[in-house]
């Protein structure tokens, strides 16, 4: 078992085992504590969870918390391990066109340095493909506060919510300079 491939690929199977374990412990575990906060916000802050279910305030509380980049981080993992052998093929084909299209002499053929580099920055990208769509789906999908989610869950509208925060410095000297008010020297 010298392969370096299989080696990575049990390793990659393994850590996307993992991870996908690591997601269902802290989902059990954040129902849980979920419904522990049910129940103690219905003994001293009942106002809080108003209209809210048991059952929707734990799907709330799971979605807004729970460890999601552990799925995405295994979809990837296994990505890369499904894309290889295909990324493998096409780079070695297009290798092969490419070098004979420019009539490349025997430095370029495969074993030397540039297919070397070729393959493993072709290979890198190939992998760092799967990193990109996998983040690309968790920024995409990722799911609302739970703070915004209890709020809809009683009913409130997030429309009229205000978002109290200082403006920093920088941000009222801009507004200054937008509206056309002079600065400090008078320009």
């Amino acid at each position: 078992m010298t392969d370096p491939f299989l080696i990575a690929a049990l390793l990659a199977l393994f850590t996307a085992a993992g991870l996908v374990v690591r997601w269902f412990v802290a989902t059990a575990r954040l129902r849980h504590d979920a419904r522990e906060e049910y129940a103690g916000r219905l003994i001293d802050r009942a106002h809080t969870i108003a209209g809210v279910d048991e059952a929707g305030f734990v799907r709330a509380y799971v979605d807004g918390y729970a460890p999601r980049w552990t799925i995405y981080a295994a979809a990837a993992l296994l990505a890369a391990i499904l894309i290889t052998p295909p990324a493998v093929m096409g780079l070695l084909a297009f290798w092969n066109w490419i070098t004979a299209f420019v009539g490349a002499s025997d430095v370029f053929a495969p074993g030397y340095y540039p297919w070397m580099f070729y393959m493993f920055f072709g290979l890198v990208g190939a992998w760092a493909l799967c990193g990109f769509v996998a983040a690309r789906f968790h920024h995409q999908r990722a799911p609302e506060s739970f703070n915004a989610a209890l709020m809809r869950a009683r009913g409130e509208s997030l429309d009229a919510v205000a978002i109290k925060r200082a403006r920093p410095k920088w941000a009222r000297r801009a507004r200054i300079i937008a509206d056309g008010a002079p600065n400090e020297e008078g320009q």
